[in-house]
């Protein structure tokens, strides 16, 4: 993986930042192991290799945990929101904002949408309605 500094980012996370502001969700994956992995880190958190990369994610997976916000962690934060770990088919797992109404649950079928907040794309989680 190449490192390069951006203007606001660190050079860990610049390239997820900047898929994201084009609605795209990408996560590292592991050249040596082939493991998913989030948050991004130096090294593979399974064999210690330092060659990965960021790669496109179908954005589809089951919310594995979720919690109601009263309290903003920030400026643009309107509370409350819902909040949850999901789990994404590719086999990682993100901590993110879950939308609509109703929220979804533990265990729903979800798929990304985006919010702004901010001034930043923000990755968030909508219900799969059949």
């Amino acid at each position: 993986m190449t490192v390069v500094d951006g203007p606001g980012a660190p050079a860990l996370t610049a390239p997820f930042w900047a898929a994201a502001a084009r609605h795209e969700l990408v996560r590292p994956v592991c050249r040596e192991c082939g493991r998913n992995f989030f948050t991004p880190q130096i090294a593979c958190p399974a064999c210690l290799s330092e060659d990965w990369a960021y790669e496109p994610s179908t954005g589809r997976g089951r919310v594995y945990s979720a919690t109601v916000v009263h309290k903003a962690p920030g400026p643009g934060f309107a509370v409350p929101f819902g909040l949850g770990i999901v789990d994404l088919d590719e086999g990682w797992s993100m901590l993110a904002t879950l939308v609509g109404e109703p929220l979804p649950g533990i265990g729903a079928a979800v798929e990304i949408t985006w919010e702004e907040r901010g001034g930043r794309t923000l990755p968030a989680f909508r219900e799969v309605r059949s």
